[in-house]
């Protein structure tokens, strides 16, 4: 299904490039928008849709702008639903824009796309996190320099900016990262209860894939154990199943997650 697009519409989705057809500066600082370069084949797949499709569902935009660049503004623009099938299998040469304008995925040529856009639009472009993506793709870009040289200079362009840190001594306490680890300490030692530490462990999680904070093992580890107990653990007691865990169980597998890795 195709949406009626008008000419001011497409206007305005291209004022998300600039001449050299690069993100425009403009539109990336209305909303401190950030971008992501990602792996991609020859045409849009299921991997490049899902991202448009979840950051216009996190960014609450209705539609998607169907644009090739090279055409110029001129030519118009198909205003397609985020889920819509036509979006899959379109060539290179493309520009992805959700209707609201808080975020875009660039598909200049064969090799890789380029994701832009708010924080609320990465939520679910990006949900790896910006630097996350950009750490990805420079493994991905080394991998597949045969086939794209060019990929590396782009993977340059687009460096992470943190580090990776891999033991909970790295961690700087002023970072989201490092309150999932103080909250952690604070269940263990029985300082906050198995709900209150559920609830500020998910948020810090939360902030920390937004800004960009990147961990690898056993770090990466030890926090993806800590998700997968809580997705086992009933915050709210009126939905409590019985094989839930209960706030002892809880504290007692963070007690022993702790030691292994402290």
């Amino acid at each position: 299904m195709v949406i009626e697009s008008n000419e001011g519409e497409t206007e305005s989705a291209m004022t998300v490039l600039d001449r050299q057809g690069a993100f425009s500066g403009q539109w990336l600082a209305a909303g401190e928008k950030k971008i992501a370069p990602v792996p991609a084949g020859s045409r849009t797949d299921d991997s490049l849709v899902r991202r448009i499709t979840e950051g216009c569902r996190t960014a609450g935009a209705d539609a998607v702008l169907v644009i090739h660049p090279s055409a110029g503004a001129i030519a118009p623009a198909d205003s397609l639903p985020p889920a819509d099938p036509g979006l899959v299998s379109l060539p290179a040469d493309l520009l992805l824009v959700a209707a609201n304008l808080e975020g875009a995925v660039l598909f200049p040529g064969p090799g890789y796309a380029l994701v832009a856009g708010t924080s609320a639009f990465l939520a679910g472009a990006a949900p790896e996190g910006v630097d996350q993506a950009r750490a990805r793709f420079a493994r991905y870009a080394r991998a597949a320099a045969r086939k794209w040289p060019a990929l590396e200079s782009t993977a340059r362009s687009f460096p992470p900016g943190h580090i990776a840190w891999k033991y909970p001594r790295d961690v700087p306490e002023d970072t989201a990262t490092g309150q999932q680890l103080a909250l952690m300490r604070d269940v263990a030692a029985g300082r906050c209860t198995g709900a209150e530490f559920a609830v500020g462990w998910l948020d810090a999680r939360r902030r920390s894939q937004q800004q960009g904070e990147r961990v690898r093992d056993p770090l990466e580890t030890l926090l993806d154990r800590v998700f997968s107990l809580l997705e086992d653990y009933s915050i709210d007691p009126q939905f409590k199943e019985p094989e839930d865990l209960s706030d002892d169980e809880l504290k007692n597998a963070v007690i022993e997650l702790l030691s292994k890795a402290e």
